[in-house]
């Protein structure tokens, strides 16, 4: 196993803690397992279907892109990241505006303030990395690019819940 294949390893791992840990945190009963009422199960379901189709398309633009000279190979492995972004973002921004995101026992403003959180560290992350020269090797586009995309993805997240937290407090 290279050290590469140990850091992506060790990163999962540490990974699953923290959102098991933040999992508690969030939820006002201390529950890991976030609780649902049955349309917001079945809002759920449908957001699942627009996630598939998100990351479907996007699989089927990262093909086209590969087939001709569009630079796509320079992406490296980060471009197989781009088509489970496109996926989760699809199903949670569905989720959201459905009213199918925040579960029953969630504290909607740390949630929010996770999620800011999240998406500031990652997009420094992958701030610092182009800052140090790791960001694009030999003009190819390296592993930090996720962080870009993730801090990129969840700073739509927070955006999003603001947005909807705004409408939601305009109809009461």
């Amino acid at each position: 196993m290279t050290n590469a294949s140990w850091a992506w390893a060790i990163g999962i791992v540490v990974g699953i803690i923290l959102v098991i840990i933040l999992l508690r945190a969030l939820n006002r009963d201390g529950a890991v397992k976030t609780k649902y009422d049955e349309r917001q199960l079945v809002v759920r379901g449908k957001a699942y279907k627009v996630g598939f189709y998100s990351a479907l398309a996007a699989c089927g633009v990262m093909m086209f892109l590969c087939t001709g000279n569009f630079g796509a190979e320079k992406l490296g492995y980060s471009g197989y990241f781009i088509p489970i972004l496109a996926g989760v973002v699809g199903q949670v921004s569905y989720c959201i505006f459905k009213d199918g995101y925040v579960g029953l026992n969630t504290n909607m403003t740390r949630f929010i303030l996770i999620m800011a959180l999240i998406g500031a560290f990652n997009l420094f992350l992958g701030i610092f990395a182009a800052v140090r020269g790791e960001l694009i090797v030999n003009k190819t586009i390296q592993g930090p690019f996720i962080n870009l995309l993730c801090g990129i993805m969840f700073v739509i997240i927070f955006a999003e819940l603001v947005v909807k937290k705004a409408i939601d407090a305009r109809e009461e």
